[in-house]
């Protein structure tokens, strides 16, 4: 047995895990030849087990081997609580040896990430036609306990099982937060049933999303243990908002249409909000709410005559004003009982966010010193905006488009930070749609964010280009073999199953009564 070290990654397993033995044994196997037991029963632990069981060998024609090596996977968890929040314990450890097999975690999440890894571990020689199991032991558990990634369904609408098969490539990567970017200056997709005229500003015929269809996205990022957080974003980006209900908005002529901001002086605005939030947080079962705050074009506050009257009322300038809007937000978080997200932008109008408020800096690391320096936790995108042909900081670098991938890889959400870095809680990748669609979306994010997984998860001594790239080559590899259109990084062969069909659709498809069960609603 030998302990690896950060300069030597001889398991192909991605993200890298914190601790790997090395044990001199692989272990012949066949398909149909693993089964998994758990001491514990639970809904969405077995819907992860019955997904891997069909992931574990996707060439089954012909294969080589002896069929009478049979393999029981013994799944050992400390507790059966399936509640999913910030923090959960997704540490796990396995343990693969000749008639030994073994995973153990505290939480059925970390068993899920124990999961992926075992998976991995089943290797598939294209040439024997055979597969093998490699033997090690591994102690394992996430640098950061937040790795997000934002979907945008307001640029381009996404039906919903796109979004359940991005859901999929975001669980196979141990990503553990799907930051919901529902709506913007564009488009208003999302029902409700207390103000129906906000769907009048969607983009094309049936592009809404039900809150029955948010139930089953809930339902089913939770079976891999994401998070789903749904972002509204106020007061900027807010056009759409007024396309239903225009009096909402602020009155600012020769501003243009798509950058007007809700009307701050109006009572109605924030019983509107409290109303509508009211209606839509039930439907999500995390603790935080993404209210937005980007991008906000002020001036046109300046402009509004009905609010210039209230500003000199109030005796407000227009950061007074932006401070007042957030303030009244937070009130309505605290009605509807949940803790607020905003973007970093407020700051710089001379906001002070409630203490509470978790920032997510999205302009620079200066920024993120600012927001560290005032005491707030943050989460970091900077670094990890998928949506640019170059990342922040980086400049024609790459002859390879796809090679982005190393700098996210090389981009830790701590780097260069040298106070209150404790209140990094993490990183989140963002695909911002405006060039995106179903139809491109999976070539778009894959391979390149696979950097953006390992980085999150992995030890930050684990950041050898070098290293990582044949193992995150054949991670893409095997994402391929799933379903997930993701590409490679540089000249091999990466043979599909005949059967494969990049349908779109996700590998699993939850009843309602299995949606209830997750989310525990009484019948």
């Amino acid at each position: 047995m030998v302990l690896s070290q950060p300069n030597e990654q001889p398991l192909n397993v991605v993200p890298y895990p914190q601790e790997v033995t090395m044990i001199s044994c692989n272990i012949p196997v066949l398909p149909g030849s693993i089964t998994i037991k758990s001491n514990i029963e639970s809904v969405i632990l077995s819907i992860s087990i019955s997904r891997y069981q069909n992931l574990f060998f996707p060439f089954t024609k012909n294969i080589v081997g002896d069929d009478s090596n049979k393999i029981e996977l013994s799944i050992s968890i400390a507790s059966d609580d399936e509640t999913l929040q910030l923090g959960v314990d997704e540490s796990y450890s396995l343990l693969i040896d000749q008639g030994t097999y073994q995973l153990k975690s505290n939480t059925i999440y970390g068993a899920m990430r124990g999961l992926e890894t075992f998976k991995q571990m089943i290797v598939y020689d294209v040439v024997k036609n055979s597969y093998s199991l490699t033997c090690a032991e591994i102690m394992d558990f996430p640098t950061y306990q937040w790795r997000g990634f934002l979907v945008d369904n307001a640029r381009h609408y996404l039906t919903k099982d796109m979004v359940l098969h991005i859901i999929d490539s975001l669980g196979y990567n141990k990503f553990n937060v799907m930051h919901w970017h529902l709506i913007d200056t564009v488009a208003f997709p999302v029902e409700s049933k207390t103000y129906p005229k906000l769907t009048e500003a969607i983009l094309g015929p049936h592009a809404t999303i039900s809150h029955d269809e948010i139930e089953i996205v809930v339902a089913y990022a939770k079976t891999y243990g994401i998070r789903v957080i749904p972002e509204f974003d106020v007061p900027g980006h807010s056009s759409s908002w007024g396309v239903g209900y225009p009096e909402l908005l602020a009155n600012c002529p020769g501003f243009p249409a798509s950058s007007v901001p809700l009307d701050c002086s109006n009572p109605n605005t924030y019983t509107f909000l409290e109303n509508f939030f009211s209606e839509i947080a039930p439907l999500f079962e995390d603790d935080y709410f993404h209210t937005g705050g980007d991008e906000l074009v002020i001036d046109c506050w300046a402009n509004d005559t009905s609010i210039q009257k209230w500003m000199k009322k109030m005796n407000y300038n227009t950061s007074d004003a932006f401070q007042y809007f957030e303030d009244q937000l937070d009130i309505i978080m605290t009605s509807i009982n949940r803790k607020k997200i905003a973007w970093n932008d407020a700051l710089q109008h001379g906001v002070k966010f409630n203490e509470n408020t978790l920032v997510q800096t999205w302009t620079n690391i200066n920024d993120l010193r600012v927001v560290l320096a005032a005491g707030y936790k943050t989460i970091t995108s900077f670094f990890y905006y998928l949506d640019r042909q170059s990342p922040d900081g980086y400049y024609d670098i790459h002859y390879e488009w796809q090679d982005t991938w190393q700098d996210f890889y090389a981009s830790d959400p701590r780097l260069n930070i040298t106070s209150n870095a404790e209140n990094i809680l993490g990183g989140e990748a963002t695909m911002f749609g405006e060039q995106v669609s179903s139809v491109n979306w999976d070539a778009r994010v894959w391979p390149r964010a696979i950097g953006i997984s390992e980085r999150l998860w992995s030890s930050t001594e684990i950041n050898n280009v070098t290293l990582a790239l044949p193992r995150v080559g054949q991670f893409s590899c095997d994402m391929s073999r799933r379903g997930i259109l993701s590409g490679p990084l540089f000249p091999d062969y990466c043979p599909l199953p005949e059967e494969l069909s990049f349908s779109l659709k996700p590998v699993y498809q939850l009843s309602k009564d299995e949606v209830n069960l997750i989310l525990k609603k009484k019948f």
